[in-house]
């Protein structure tokens, strides 16, 4: 059975803003020993964003290597700004260091499964990035080593520490919401670029695989297992890339909608996320903004629309429309939860089960396996 146990996430709230007082509560004791760190891998697409977060968190990571998927793959990055001072090394050599405690997987997707099985045998803790895997045999055979060697193995899924989406959580599970039946997500990109297109073409689901991911992940924490995922889709004949797509999640009432469109224009700011119930309502419009305001230089606001038939706590009856300030850094709230679970600061609170079962939805959604 599923643990359904999940982060709580404090806010700090005044005159329509929730504050981010749950990040500035991570901050480490004194007493807080670094965890040594390694990165394997620089082709996946979040590789150098993951390893510029974990320099922006010396309190938590001594950072000891990286390792490239070849010579080739090293020689075109060792000069990239965010590996300096970085000292590169073969997989063999990581694997070998002294004291290492951790590592972040970032590889090539096919080459995540394989890479994280080896450092779990070895007893390392693991940050993953996403989608895990394309089986659930190898899926199974990760958790297993996961399980064995105790192992915390966080995916790369970058929701599970949105302050917006952790909002959202906390008003479902707290049945502000009354009964959930109407959910739409949608993770819009423009992709053009040839190269892009023709290699997230060999990937079953395309679009829905590598990016929609994200959004499955969340679904199935919100409401856990469907009982049924139909997919739709309407590749690109050029390139064969399944860049339209649908995934419908059903459930005894509810029902989410997951779309990813690669097509449409000024598609990150056209991501957003619908949630209704029988009392309430949130949405959140775009998902995520990284934009500055010009004046103050600070990350602009999430909106997030929550309407209410009833109060509850420092929320009125009716429309509030909030601001989120987001974490300044995309992954850093994921990564000083990592570096918390490790020192056992911080229950992890997705099991192995939650995490084979969220990936069996991916791959579901994706085209991958028939669901049930």
């Amino acid at each position: 059975m599923i643990r359904r146990t999940f982060m709580k996430t404090g806010f700090a709230l005044g005159a329509g803003v929730v504050a981010q007082g749950w990040a500035n509560a991570q901050e480490p004791g004194e007493e807080f020993r670094k965890i040594k760190i390694a990165q394997i891998g620089v082709r996946h697409e979040h590789a150098s964003g993951k390893m510029s977060t974990l320099k922006m968190l010396p309190q938590y990571f001594e950072i000891v290597g990286i390792a490239a998927e070849s010579p080739e793959e090293q020689k075109k990055h060792q000069n990239d700004g965010v590996y300096k001072n970085v000292p590169w090394m073969s997989r063999e050599e990581i694997l070998a260091i002294p004291g290492l405690e951790a590592v972040a997987v970032e590889t090539e997707m096919t080459e995540l499964i394989p890479t994280a099985v080896k450092c779990a045998e070895k007893g390392l803790h693991m940050h993953v990035d996403k989608p895990l895997g394309q089986s659930m045999e190898e899926i199974t055979r990760l958790l297993d080593a996961c399980r064995k060697n105790n192992v915390i193995m966080q995916p790369g899924y970058m929701y599970r520490t949105n302050q917006a989406f952790r909002l959202l959580l906390r008003a479902v599970r707290s049945d502000w919401l009354g009964e959930i039946h109407d959910i739409a997500l949608d993770m819009c990109r423009n992709d053009t670029s040839p190269g892009f297109r023709k290699w997230l073409a060999t990937y079953r689901g395309g679009g829905m695989y590598d990016f929609g991911s994200h959004l499955v992940d969340f679904v199935v924490e919100l409401l856990g297992a469907p009982k049924e995922i139909r997919v739709f889709e309407r590749p690109d004949p050029t390139d064969g890339l399944s860049d339209n797509t649908l995934s419908v999640f059903l459930y005894e009432k509810a029902i989410a909608e997951i779309r990813v469109s690669l097509r449409k224009i000024d598609g990150f700011s056209r991501r957003r996320l619908a949630c209704h119930g029988t009392k309430g309502s949130f949405v959140l419009d775009p998902l995520e903004n990284w934009s500055r305001d010009p004046k103050t230089k600070k990350m602009v606001p999430l909106n997030v629309r929550l309407t209410l038939d009833e109060p509850h706590e420092e929320y009125r009856k009716g429309l509030n429309e909030l601001k989120i300030p987001p974490f300044e850094d995309r992954y850093i709230g994921q990564l000083t939860d990592f570096a918390q679970f490790v020192r056992g600061l911080k229950e992890n609170p997705y099991s192995y089960d939650f995490e084979w079962m969220s990936q069996k939805a991916i791959l579901a959604a994706s085209g991958y396996i028939e669901y049930p």
